[in-house]
């Protein structure tokens, strides 16, 4: 239930996106829009296992909360590694050690490592290549690693972090 709130809000701010306004009719009309997106998909997206209730107002806000936290920490890390990209890109002598770190990962379900391994994509510089058949390691391609092991350390504190947080 909470990976459908989740995917409805992104699908909303997604519809803001593609109109290029941040309205708030335009964020309802995204938002009954991945309603219907979701229910379309709702055999692909019912997870069985998931425990079915309603949420109170008050874990929705809670939710939503660590939606807007995810997303800033988000934003914060795409801009740092934005500034990080162009500067070896416009450095005279191209300062790169290109390779794949093999990452452990403490996010257990589909949706949360779908979101991790999504926002390591977007975010420049580094790739999600595969994830391992236990779905505990995710294979990451690095533009730059100066250090493996403060890579891994600053994806836990960031953007595993708070993706844990918003769907386990």
């Amino acid at each position: 239930m909470r990976a459908h709130w989740v995917l409805n809000l992104v699908l909303a701010f997604i519809w803001c996106l593609l109109q290029q306004k941040l309205t708030v009719s335009e964020f309802v009309i995204g938002a009954v829009l991945g309603y219907i997106i979701i229910y379309l998909h709702r055999s692909v997206l019912d997870d069985r296992k998931a425990e079915r209730r309603t949420l109170s107002f008050k874990e929705y806000v809670v939710y939503l909360v660590r939606i807007v936290r995810y997303t800033l920490v988000f934003l914060y890390e795409v801009l740092k590694a934005n500034i990080d990209v162009v500067k070896i890109v416009l450095s005279p002598k191209l300062n790169m050690t290109p390779g794949i770190i093999a990452y452990k990962m403490d996010v257990k379900t589909d949706a949360g490592i779908t979101l991790l391994a999504n926002s390591i994509t977007l975010t420049p510089g580094t790739l999600s290549v595969d994830i391992s058949e236990d779905r505990t390691t995710l294979y990451i391609h690095a533009l730059h690693i100066e250090d493996a092991e403060d890579l891994k350390k600053s994806i836990h504190d960031s953007l595993e972090k708070y993706s844990k947080e918003i769907l386990g």
